[in-house]
This record gives C-alpha cells, sequence and structure tokens, in this order.
C-alpha cells in the first residue's frame, strides 16, 4: 500500500558540441543512440491485446511500437527517418531519457494503455517541456514506447531540441547545456501523469464541480438575470459608487470600448474604486457570500486531493503544483472585476436602466447606513464625518453638500413665509 503508483528514472546524453562533454566517449554514445530506437520498437515488448489474439495478429502489426508526437505509431519508414534524424540532431542537441514505470493494478482500473499513450504525446509530455524551460514545446522532438513484458508496465521516452530551444542568461536563444532533469520536474510529471490516469474516475467530477461554482457566479452579473446583483436599489451609495465608476471610465475613454479589461486599466483611482464595489457586493449579499463559500470548498476539495496524490508518490506539499486551482481562482476573481466595468461603464451610457440619484436621497442613506453601524452618534457627528476631507469612503461629497444648502434654503424660506404671517395679524390689529 506504501509503493509509489508512478517511478520516474531519468538519464541523459551530452550533445556532441556540448562543452561539457568527455570527447572520448563519442564514439561510444553514438553507438548507443543508433540503437535506443530499436531497444523501444521491439515488438515483444508490446502491449498485448485481445483482438490480435483471436485474430492471430500478434507482432504482425504494419505499425512500430513506438508513438510519435502526433500520437500515432511509426511506420518502418519512419523509424528508420527517426534514427538518422537522432544521430544527425545528437551533434547539437542532448538526449534525454526517461522511464515512467506504473503499478499494473492502478492502470487497468482507470485507464486503457492506447488513452494514457495519447495523453502522454499530445498532453502530459508538452507540458514537462514547458516546466523544464524550453521556450516552445513545438520545437521539441521526442518519441516514446509502451513496454510490458515485466512485472511493471512502463514507458521509455526520449527527446531532443530540434533547434535552439533554450533562453540563456544573455538573452539568446540556444541548445540546452545542463542536462539534469531536476526534482521538482519530476514530481510535476509524476502529478501529471496521475492526474491524466484518474482524470475520468476523479479529477474530473471534482473539475466540473468547480466549473459549476463558476457559472452560478456568472449569473448574478447578468443584467438579464433576477439575481443581478449590481442593480441593488436598496443600496443607494452603492449605486452611486457605480454611476462614479462609469462617469470615470467615460472620461478616461475607457467608456468608448465594446468590452473593457480590467487588468488593461492604468489608473489606480479606477481600479480602486472598482475593487471596492466587489468588496462592497459580497458585504451586502448574503447569496453571493454563500457561491463564494461553495467555490473555495469545491477548489478546497480538489487541492486536498492533489495532495494526497503527492503523498502516495512520495511527493511533499511544497513540490506539488496546484496551477489548475489557482487559475481557476484568478480567472473568477477577474471576471469579476471585468463584469463589474463593463456593466457600470453600460449604466452610465444608459445601456443599462439606472436609477435616478439625488442628493438627498444619497444624504438619507449615509445618515442611515452610519446610525446602524453606531447609534451612539447623532445625526449631525454623522454628517461632519461624511463630509470631513479625511473620509475618503464616499466619492460625491458635493452632491451631500448640495442636499444641505437645498434644505437649509427650504427651511429658511419656510421660516420667512411664517414670519409673514405674523406681520400680517400685526396690522390688521
Amino acid at each position: 500500500m506504501n509503493k509509489p503508483k508512478v517511478i520516474v528514472r531519468t538519464n541523459y546524453k551530452l550533445a556532441i558540441n556540448n562543452p561539457d562533454r568527455i570527447k572520448k566517449n563519442i564514439d561510444k554514445d553514438k553507438k548507443y543512440n543508433e540503437h535506443i530506437i530499436d531497444y523501444f520498437s521491439d515488438d515483444k515488448k508490446r502491449a498485448l491485446n485481445l483482438v490480435d489474439y483471436f485474430t492471430g495478429k500478434i507482432n504482425k502489426h504494419d505499425d512500430i511500437n513506438l508513438v510519435m508526437e502526433n500520437g500515432k505509431k511509426a511506420t518502418s519508414e519512419e523509424k528508420t527517418r527517426i534514427k538518422k534524424y537522432i544521430s544527425k540532431q545528437f551533434n547539437n542537441s542532448n538526449l534525454w531519457q526517461i522511464v515512467l514505470s506504473f503499478d499494473k493494478k492502478y492502470i487497468d482500473s482507470n485507464i486503457s494503455y492506447d488513452e494514457l499513450e495519447t495523453k502522454l504525446a499530445k498532453e502530459i509530455l508538452p507540458k514537462v517541456f514547458k516546466k523544464m524551460g524550453f521556450e516552445d514545446v513545438k520545437k521539441m522532438f521526442y518519441v516514446f514506447s509502451l513496454h510490458t513484458n515485466t512485472k511493471h508496465p512502463h514507458f521509455h521516452i526520449a527527446f531532443m531540441e530540434r533547434c535552439p530551444n533554450t533562453r540563456a542568461k544573455d538573452g539568446k536563444l540556444k541548445y540546452r547545456r545542463q542536462a539534469k532533469i531536476s526534482q521538482n520536474v519530476i514530481n510535476f510529471l509524476k502529478q501529471e501523469t496521475c492526474l491524466s490516469i484518474e482524470r475520468n474516475s476523479k479529477f474530473k467530477p471534482m473539475s466540473i464541480n468547480i466549473n459549476k461554482d463558476i457559472e452560478e457566479f456568472k449569473k448574478y452579473f447578468d443584467s438579464n438575470s433576477y439575481n443581478f446583483i449590481l442593480k441593488n436599489k436598496n443600496n443607494i451609495i452603492l449605486e452611486e459608487k457605480i454611476l462614479t465608476l462609469g462617469k470615470m471610465l467615460y472620461e478616461n475613454e475607457y467608456g468608448m470600448r465594446a468590452k473593457i479589461k480590467y487588468n488593461s486599466i492604468n489608473e489606480d483611482e479606477i481600479k480602486k474604486l472598482t475593487k471596492e464595489i466587489k468588496n462592497d457586493l459580497f458585504k451586502i449579499d448574503f447569496n453571493l457570500k454563500i457561491s463564494k463559500k461553495n467555490f473555495n470548498e469545491s477548489i478546497k476539495i480538489l487541492n486536498s486531493y492533489i495532495i494526497d496524490l503527492g503523498k502516495n508518490n512520495k511527493i511533499k506539499s511544497s513540490n506539488l503544483d496546484f496551477s489548475y486551482t489557482e487559475m481557476k481562482k484568478k480567472y473568477l476573481d477577474n471576471y469579476i472585476l471585468n463584469a463589474i466595468v463593463n456593466t457600470t461603464q453600460k449604466y452610465y451610457s444608459g445601456q443599462v436602466k439606472q436609477l435616478k440619484i439625488k442628493g438627498d436621497d444619497v444624504f438619507k442613506e449615509i445618515i442611515l447606513n452610519n446610525y446602524k453601524q453606531n447609534k451612539k452618534f447623532s445625526k449631525k457627528d454623522i454628517i461632519r464625518t461624511a463630509l470631513s476631507s479625511n473620509n475618503k469612503n464616499y466619492k460625491n461629497i458635493y452632491n451631500i453638500q448640495k442636499a444641505i444648502k437645498n434644505i437649509n434654503y427650504e427651511m429658511e424660506e419656510a421660516s420667512q413665509e411664517f414670519s409673514k404671517l405674523f406681520n400680517y395679524d400685526e396690522k390688521n390689529k
């Protein structure tokens, strides 16, 4: 039970022109490279197929037990071409080798060999090359073979650089000098292989749950949805912030764009207000909080699964790759911020029906919100704090000042009219 499900072993041969290689071993390494493809493609080590067994086609295949970059098996002609290419390319590129070994029951209970071969060719190895730091995975040459003639089925993998594909310290692309594969890359290969093997049985259902949570989130930012959160008639201040943001976007010419990307905004004040609106939304809407909690729980479940996967393969949590869940969290955060800036600019331009906010409304809302938070303060103290130059939480102080002036003016006017009544009575007397 304590044995790892996947074991990785690595080897390499330094290129003939590699400054670090020992020249006296050149002939030996050339001879080794000439026979490596023959060893890989040995049909006696090929996986048995029941259809082949009953039809009598075992070891009578048209193709060779050698998988190419496109996931297909090579023909005899392609095998000859590959052998010549490796021999020629070895002048400049190192030749790397990996043996990827599995527990047989682990494979049989999760995935077919054919499907795993396809995943290795098109998904796993390209990710590994990127992890190693090669500039362009399309400029990597690689082949591999599955051998099932031992207790543990295993892949033999060989790869090279087709052209200079490593960014050197001087910024130029060169053939890689260093050949040793780091433990970090080995751990990544183990993790990606296990995720691919268990994708349908374990990883995929967890991933689907995360995507469902994200889709639920999107409903809150759809102007046609009943749950549309950026049109909250019960929170005047939030509504005013939304309109203020729309105005700022328009004045900085972002409102002229068909679609705004939050990360493309350079103005700090706009970005700050956008994040402020985002935080306010989570404070005022209970359902939105629940949706975020569900999303975080789904992320936690998948991360726990990756940690357990690491334990089963003797990989520490600190050496695991959580880029998938980090990417999902970043995607959701960017989606919310993008939705806010795009909806607010539509509000401001009149594409979405907006509330008409008066200074008096904002004035009353500030008093009500502050009074709920601390009932010890008088209305006078609340207003003084709101109008303070140090208070940067409220953007449209002009509206409040105007509202107070209007109230003062109306009270003064009413007082004068009231005084006239008494003057009229005096004259009558």
